[in-house]
């Protein structure tokens, strides 16, 4: 009798609790579903500078619930105390979408144009972003960031929430180059003085191609958040460049007005790391950054030592996700065996430089075995693959040739350049009128299909209508349109090999191994 006693009491206490249980989901859900609705309240009354209508909005807040969304499905590793959401790969998610009747205006993407980055996955990140190309000086002041902040938006409200400030342009840096000529003219003759003149104004250009980037992001943002609500801002994921510094000689440093000591030391205690950062934050003004991305220094020792700096902020919780720009492979392979996690390696790739985007590559390999995904910047050879640039503008077309679409390893004559690209273009106009959709948007779905099981993702440059045309006359920014076409379709197989064997991106042509990263320890600057 006691047993049986003991059993039904058993019983009962299970029952009570699966009750509770029940209550309580319950109530978190309604809950949950109270917010979404004061959160979109909010935005519809604290949005003055766009005025997005209540149904934009409402579809725009189904992109912070993707994560959400993800939860809910549980993997082989859930368990009574902690749920484990299953892989995108898992689910069905990471498959690319192709959805022919989506809106071209707004709303959010579908949840394969995302991807979540970071430890534990706060952040959701769109597969095509912004990288904003803002102009070095102008007279209109706030005019232009207003502008900016309100197209901004508009990406926002179309589902697209990556963002970046690029570098400055070789036009920004014009005055400089022309400074630097001079100084090879004067110095012709003198080795030595003319190689300490050239790093000098080496020196110069990137201290100025930094300074004007960072007026550019105090502005933009400054604005940004002046006129986008909170809760739309925390959806975003900002990615903020960082630079590495080379390392000088004595005789240089001396020329140059850098302390002699002060390189080394301070990158090797990590202080003036965290100082960079600090300002970042300052920039952006947010509590943590989304996304670092450290760019590569040939010949600078300090990579490393970045790198540890910048993965103790991020275990402080200031730093989301950490990436690489242009690393080559021996420095990767060095940074993923020190146990650094990165979140992808940014490269220059598109249909006219395609030898990093190869599988057969060192860097696609590496990718390959390390489950490394790339970020593509430059995708449309900075307008060669778009309707901005007339076939007649020779020059200006040239001069593409030998800034985004350079290959390093591959040496052919620009008559062969210019041959390979009037056949891209030709096949571009072709499958246009096959899809129904713009040459840009063709170039740029190729690049997200070629890799896209491991997520590689892309960034296209835009002025976001700082360049005032609209106010002068000119037609409205509509980028957002453009770029929403890419998730309308899907490249068949046929056509992707087709422009893969256009591009060089799949042809069995052989290329030197790449170079390994090198620190010149000639260097008296790292001397004990």
């Amino acid at each position: 009798m006691v047993g049986c006693s003991g059993t039904s009491f058993v019983r009962r206490c299970l029952l009570i609790l699966a009750c509770v249980a029940n209550v309580a989901c319950a109530f978190s859900n309604l809950c949950h579903h109270r917010v979404s609705i004061v959160r979109t309240k909010n935005i519809n009354t604290q949005y003055p500078h766009s005025q997005p209508s209540t149904r934009s909005w409402s579809r725009f807040l189904a992109v912070t619930s993707i994560a959400d969304t993800n939860e809910t499905s549980k993997s082989a590793e859930s368990t009574f105390w902690r749920t484990v959401p299953t892989s995108s790969s898992e689910n069905g998610t990471s498959k690319l979408p192709a959805i022919a009747g989506i809106d071209r205006e707004t709303g959010p993407l579908p949840p394969g144009a995302y991807k979540q980055i970071g430890e534990r996955d706060t952040i959701t990140s769109c597969l095509l972003g912004i990288g904003i190309r803002s102009q070095a000086s102008n007279e209109d002041g706030n005019e232009v960031w207003d502008e900016a902040s309100k197209n901004c938006q508009k990406l926002v409200d179309a589902g697209f929430n990556t963002f970046m400030m690029n570098n400055p342009t070789a036009d920004d840096l014009k005055s400089a180059k022309v400074s630097t000529q001079k100084t090879i003219q004067r110095g012709r003759g003198k080795t030595e003085k003319l190689m300490i003149a050239l790093e000098k104004q080496r020196l110069q250009n990137l201290v100025l191609r930094t300074k004007i980037r960072h007026e550019a992001e105090e502005n933009f943002y400054k604005v940004l958040h002046q006129n986008t609500p909170k809760s739309v801002l925390r959806s975003c994921n900002f990615m903020v460049n960082l630079e590495v510094p080379a390392l000088l000689s004595t005789e240089q440093q001396k020329h140059s007005g850098v302390d002699e000591e002060q390189p080394t030391q301070s990158f090797g205690n990590g202080w003036m790391v965290r100082e960079s950062v600090g300002n970042a934050l300052k920039r952006v003004r947010e509590e943590s950054l989304g996304s670092v991305v450290l760019e590569y220094c040939e010949h600078s020792p300090y990579h490393l030592d970045v790198l540890d700096s910048l993965f103790e902020m991020k275990r402080e919780g200031l730093i989301q996700s950490i990436s690489t720009q242009n690393f080559p492979p021996s420095l990767l392979r060095s940074a993923l065996s020190c146990g650094f996690e990165i979140q992808s390696n940014s490269i220059v790739g598109n249909l006219m430089n395609t030898h990093n985007l190869r599988s057969d590559s060192e860097l696609g390999i590496l990718c390959s075995e390390q489950e490394l995904s790339r970020h593509i910047s430059a995708p449309l050879g900075g307008g060669l693959f778009t309707g901005s640039i007339s076939q007649s503008s020779k020059k200006k077309i040239e001069a593409l040739f030998g800034m985004c679409c350079r290959d390093k390893n591959s040496v052919v004559s620009t008559s062969q350049k210019w041959a390979k690209y009037q056949s891209i273009k030709d096949t571009l106009h072709e499958l246009s009128q096959k899809y129904q959709v713009s040459c840009e948007s063709i170039s740029l779905r190729w690049l997200l299909q070629i890799n896209e099981e491991a997520g590689d993702s892309i960034i296209v440059g835009s002025r976001l209508g700082m360049d005032l045309r609209e106010q002068q006359g000119g037609s409205p920014y509509n980028r957002q349109s453009d770029l929403r076409e890419v998730f309308t379709f899907a490249l068949e197989d046929d056509d992707m090999e087709v422009l893969g064997e256009l591009s060089g991106q799949s042809s069995s042509q052989d290329f030197p191994p790449e170079g390994d990263h090198q620190i010149d320890f000639s260097n008296k600057a790292l001397w004990i």
